[in-house]
């Protein structure tokens, strides 16, 4: 198929279409049988693109083996010129389709939606104007924002972009993603978010649409049901755009990966202030949660993606402690294996009662915001730029503060006085704050990561039965290093797992968590060959008599021994079998080249801690 002049047999397959449709009055409002009509034509449209597109592809494909020629000649060049009747053509596509966005038909505005992202698709499989395509998409989406009624119309459009932004992370093309975060932080710095703060703070003023007046050039006030869908689309919109960054701590501050960073961490603010009262007023209902999930995880990928200043990580854990209290103050040690069986997206899920899948809810919304809480509060602790005192408003000491009314709260101050509970209480804790993200495979990791940047107090273990943690900050570090020890959280995460060393192999090939579980084992069996002491003689009796249900099988002779407690040694011996086995798995899937990625580093790390279980024997 010929694509020089692809633009053009789009304008003219659509403009057949939308034409005689866009001239009729009253068209945002269409009778049924012009919907009906219109909707048909959309129909075959989008099936006529996503032929183009197919026959595109084969000719690539056919074409990947000859030589390759030149496109980029004076003809193709005078295509893309702003004056250009191929560029004309592409204004005339994108205004029209989105011209459609505002009529009062949800099927229309979704199979126009759904050509607009298969117009991009083709442009950017026949390699033409792609970027011209994507900045006026964005600029049409802008200007709908700021001449119209945001909510029903624009939350479609940040849908589209997700869309789109989901079929471009598939084409793995770092150009036409630098292209699309360049256009959409243009666009999100042009949209007077003032104005648009106005019109939410009228509406929850009244919580109903006012359909007679007019609130500036933002139209009528939405409804609260409005409000919250276009947030929710706002939210999961700026969450998939920030998961796509590949940030980098040494770029010049003007790469777009960098200003939409920037821009996004800037709309936090204004974001929590538009959903809160939604959280507050839909407390426990389905959108309720989803908004609470989307902005906790938006707030997560950015501490990832991004070196924020520590004011911002100070007024997340204000927000946290505010109005997320509850997740936070809710004791660990309550938190029982099994306790929420995340059936979520399952059927059987529907078999769950409201109690439950409140409880499943609630369960995901602690794991996401104790995670918040630590990477906002780790940062603030650990990070070189308030640990070498640079940091001018003494945040690192405001961290210690939150850290230690939540460690306080968990396992009181008096624990760490009386040795001979401190042990049983601090594995307790290490246990069920464990078992609380077993059942997220993706945070679980996460978290388990985060936990090794904590820095081990050896010389402080001497001295807690003496008393002499004087110095508070110090006090603050060696509870935390003691609650987190990330050989016994290692110890107690093969424990979870029964020592099913399928699961760790399970984990490891995962397309989703393979590169966060390897990473894992290799620091974790690093650090337990460093400490080899701790890892042979940690304390099991009476700390794990339960574990998690993450596993294949449960031998029926280890239930009595699980129900009582491990001992030690007996602990020891499963874990490494456990370790054992899988470097074996390991070791036969990598010479039939079935491991999905080179596995030797692991395999080191193993075969090291083999040697010490040698010459432990």
């Amino acid at each position: 198929m010929a694509t020089g002049k692809i633009v053009s047999r789009l304008h003219l397959l659509i403009d057949r279409c939308v034409r005689r449709y866009t001239e009729i009055e009253e068209v945002s409002s269409p009778t049924k049988e012009i919907e009906k009509d219109l909707l048909l034509s959309l129909s075959q449209v989008l099936r006529e693109i996503q032929s183009w597109i197919n026959e595109i592809a084969s000719d690539s494909s056919e074409e990947a083996g000859e030589k390759t020629i030149d496109h980029e000649d004076e003809t193709t060049a005078a295509l893309y010129d702003p004056e250009s009747e191929e560029y004309l053509c592409l204004e005339r596509l994108v205004a029209d389709l989105v011209g459609l966005l505002g009529m009062k038909s949800v099927h229309v505005k979704h199979l126009a939606g759904n050509i607009l992202v298969e117009v991009s698709e083709s442009l950017v499989e026949s390699g033409s104007q792609w970027d011209d395509f994507i900045r006026l998409l964005c600029e049409c989406l802008r200007l709908a924002v700021v001449y119209s009624c945001p909510i029903p119309d624009s939350e479609i459009g940040f849908g589209i972009l997700r869309n789109i932004l989901k079929r471009l992370s598939q084409e793995e093309n770092e150009e036409l993603l630098d292209v699309y975060l360049e256009s959409v932080n243009s666009t999100l710095a042009k949209i007077p978010w003032c104005r648009v703060d106005t019109l939410f703070s009228h509406q929850h003023g009244n919580g109903e649409r006012n359909s007679q007046g007019q609130n500036g050039a933002l139209g009528g006030t939405p409804t609260s049901e409005e409000a919250t869908v276009f947030l929710g689309n706002f939210v999961q919109f700026l969450c998939s755009v920030v998961q796509q960054v590949r940030f980098a701590e040494d770029n010049d501050g003007f790469e777009p990966t960098h200003l939409i960073l920037q821009k996004t961490i800037e709309l936090i603010p204004d974001l929590l202030c538009w959903c809160q009262p939604k959280l507050e007023s839909q407390s426990g209902s389905c959108m309720s949660r989803y908004l609470g999930h989307k902005l906790l995880v938006l707030m997560i990928r950015l501490t990832y993606q991004s070196n924020i200043k520590c004011t911002i990580l100070l007024s997340w854990l204000e927000y946290l402690q505010r109005h997320f209290q509850g997740f936070l103050q809710h004791t660990l040690t309550r938190f029982e294996p099994d306790q929420d069986n995340c059936l979520e997206g399952s059927p059987f899920f529907v078999s769950l009662s409201d109690r439950e899948v409140n409880e499943t809810h609630s369960n995901h919304l602690q794991r996401l915001t104790v995670l918040l809480f630590l990477r906002c509060s780790f940062t603030l602790l650990y990070s070189n730029r308030h640990t070498n005192k640079h940091c001018e408003f003494d945040c690192r000491k405001k961290g210690m503060e939150e850290m230690f009314k939540w460690i306080e709260g968990q396992v009181p101050g008096d624990t760490f006085s009386d040795h001979g509970t401190y042990t049983k209480k601090s594995v307790d804790f290490s246990t069920s704050f464990v078992r609380l993200f077993m059942h997220e495979d993706d945070l679980l990791f996460k978290v388990l990561l985060q936990l090794l940047s904590i820095p081990l107090h050896e010389k402080e273990l001497l001295n807690v039965e003496g008393h002499s943690l004087q110095d508070e900050e110090q006090t603050i570090l060696f509870r935390l290093s003691t609650l987190f020890n990330p050989v016994i959280l290692f110890c107690i995460f093969l424990s979870e797992l029964h020592y099913d060393h399928q699961v760790l192999l399970d984990y490891l090939i995962s397309k989703d968590i393979g590169a966060s579980c390897a990473e894992y084992l290799l620091r974790c069996l690093r650090t337990v060959c460093d400490s080899w002491t701790v890892f042979v003689e940690f304390p099991f009796e009476g700390s794990t008599n339960a574990s998690s249900s993450k596993r294949r099988k449960v031998l029926t002779e280890n239930s009595e021994v699980e129900q009582n407690g491990k001992l030690h040694p007996q602990a020891f011996e499963d874990a490494k079998d456990c370790l054992i086995s899988l470097q074996n798995s390991v070791v036969k899937l990598h010479q039939k080249k079935l491991f999905p990625y080179n596995p030797e580093a692991l395999l080191r790390r193993l075969s090291r801690f083999q040697e010490l279980c040698l010459s432990h024997e």
